[in-house]
């Protein structure tokens, strides 16, 4: 009996475990290729337009900030990138404050997406009373996580409907 059960509670561990390296390495496979991205985020008191940017591991992206109003921020952490927007100039300032940069004028932010995750993004420059709550994601997929907690739920949900099934037929265990 106790052999039995043990089986059971292996096998169920076994299903439960390969569900979640089938979900990681399916998350592995499907991966986009890179990918160059041009993106225009629109700052204005007190939000950017577009709020969420979606990219790829790998894709060179390529950031055109445009400043409504007044002058605004852009910090994006994780990618060690600060810059400043003015209002009706097509160019903007641009540091990684890391390396005690000065700013220094450039035309678009270019950087390699290389990490996998979600990134805030904020104005770093007050813009006024509603400044702190002027912030963006940037999320750089594939997301592991959710593939993997998705096999490791039919690993889980096979296991159980095994473990669980002589319970149900004979009403023993």
């Amino acid at each position: 009996m106790r052999l039995r059960r043990l089986r059971k509670y292996l096998l169920t561990g076994m299903l439960l475990a390969g569900g979640g390296v089938a979900g990681f390495l399916t998350a592995r496979t499907a991966l986009a290729p890179p990918q160059e991205r041009t993106l225009t985020i629109t700052a204005r008191k007190y939000g950017y337009d577009p709020s969420v940017l979606h990219v790829n591991r790998g894709d060179r992206v390529r950031i055109r900030l445009v400043a409504k109003d007044v002058t605004h921020g852009f910090y994006l952490e994780g990618y060690d990138l600060d810059a400043k927007a003015r209002p009706e100039n097509d160019t903007f300032w641009l540091r990684h404050p890391s390396a005690r940069e000065k700013y220094h004028e450039v035309e678009q932010i270019e950087f390699v997406a290389g990490r996998t995750g979600k990134f805030r993004y904020r104005c770093s420059t007050t813009c006024g009373y509603m400044h702190p709550f002027m912030q963006g994601e940037l999320i750089v997929s594939p997301n592991y996580l959710f593939s993997t907690s998705v096999g490791l739920s039919v690993g889980l949900v096979a296991g159980m409907l095994l473990f669980f099934r002589r319970a149900a037929v004979g009403g023993r265990s």
